[in-house]
């Protein structure tokens, strides 16, 4: 499977039916102002507001409440930056454009949020955050250092980095780097340590012929090799993927990831005027403040922790689960979720309510102590949501996201 794909843990639940009355079973509508109310007056006054979802990336009715929550952050609470669990490239070469005083377009934000989020509820923010973009009262950040397709970077990034190398060095480096962003590997000849050798080795080459030390660097050079050093954190990680049967290895490569995603985040961070206000876009296993003590994720730190440890209790993260529905793992099939149990936070939430959709808050979360959940993907586990989780938002039923070709 190509490295640039993203590597999604998934876990197929068993259709099963609801226990709710039917008539609480009819589909929610579409999300509404008074929804995201209580999340608004948690979030406004924070400067950094993490919006997890599932791992998956699959929930249609989480994805129409952030983007719901997205545009009431920035109207209406001043938040200036949106960063998201996507490749940084591109939207480093659309910072780029910006700064020549260029048009940025909806094609190339959607193309820079990318496949993963290539559906219609995500695909409706993009005329607004091009808007804000061109305005200059918004900047869009990538966190991700792996590779995505149909991108920029994919297609066009070689060409703009092996610009700094002598001409023998330039076409021998555009040569390695396109075989690899267009993957023209074969089952004959596959990706190999081999080839990422001489990957690194260009990567080495382009950022020594950066600016020296002690010779003025532009934006340019800045920009360039913060992406030829997010490039090398991806492949330090290559190879070390194929064996997951050692003890530690899957922990390590995500720890790793997130930790590189942190990196990326602080290096956005450096561009904005001080005290701006940020929203992170990922999956609630990235954007948690601790994962660690949820049985299964033992050993993980995840970039919300790195992020609740700079900016303390200005940072919030909120998560997203339900009682029922369907989902897909990026693309179809649909899948259905398994019902929640009787003692799960799933069912007390809707307990003595007909509401489609519950915030619970921090205090709450605390009340309910250790109980049975699934913010962090379909299957539900046992734990202090409070330690992880600052706010939760329960849906009575999910739906799977319209996706739209990519």
């Amino acid at each position: 499977m190509p490295l640039f794909l993203s590597r999604i843990a998934v876990i197929l639940c068993v259709l099963a039916s609801s226990a709710l009355p039917a008539a609480a079973q009819a589909s929610g509508t579409a999300i509404q102002e008074r929804d995201t109310d209580p999340v608004v007056h948690d979030l406004c006054g924070k400067r950094v507001a993490l919006l997890g979802e599932s791992p998956v990336h699959g929930f249609g009715k989480t994805l129409e409440f952030k983007v719901e929550l997205v545009r009431r952050l920035v109207d209406e609470c001043h938040y200036s930056a949106l960063f998201i669990e996507s490749p940084a490239y591109d939207f480093i070469h659309i910072q780029k454009r910006l700064e020549s005083r260029q048009d940025v377009t909806d094609s190339m934000i959607s193309a820079a949020i990318g496949g993963l989020w290539a559906n219609k509820e995500v695909q409706s923010l993009v005329p607004f955050l091009t808007q804000k973009v061109n305005a200059g009262s918004l900047t869009l950040g990538g966190l991700d250092d792996q590779l995505g397709r149909g991108t920029w970077a994919q297609h066009e990034m070689p060409s703009a980095l092996v610009q700094y190398l002598q001409p023998h060095e330039r076409s021998r480096c555009l040569a390695i780097l396109q075989k690899h962003t267009l993957w023209q590997y074969t089952d004959d000849v596959p990706y190999s340590p081999a080839d990422k050798a001489r990957i690194v080795g260009c990567l080495d080459k382009i950022e020594a012929h950066i600016a020296k030390p002690q010779e003025p660097a532009s934006h340019s050079d800045d920009e360039d090799r913060t992406m030829i050093e997010s490039l090398k954190r991806n492949f330090a990680r290559n190879f070390t993927e194929d064996d997951f049967t050692k003890p530690g290895q899957s922990t390590q490569w995500m720890n790793d990831r997130d930790r590189s995603m942190y990196t990326n985040f602080q290096w956005w961070l450096s561009k904005l005027p001080l005290h701006s206000k940020v929203i992170v876009w990922a999956a609630t296993v990235h954007t948690a403040k601790e994962i660690s003590p949820v049985p299964g994720f033992e050993g993980r730190v995840p970039l919300g922790s790195y992020i609740r440890k700079d900016f303390q209790d200005q940072a919030f993260s909120l998560g997203f689960t339900a009682y029922s529905g369907s989902y897909i793992t990026v693309r179809p099939p649909v899948h259905q979720l398994s019902p929640a149990p009787a003692d799960s936070l799933e069912a007390r939430s809707f307990a003595d309510s007909a509401a489609m959709t519950v915030y619970l808050s921090h205090d709450r979360l605390l009340q309910l102590g250790a109980i049975a959940s699934r913010p962090l993907g379909t299957t539900f586990t046992t734990a202090r949501w409070s330690d992880v989780l600052d706010g939760l938002v329960v849906f009575r039923e999910e739906r799977a996201p319209e996706v739209i070709p990519f």
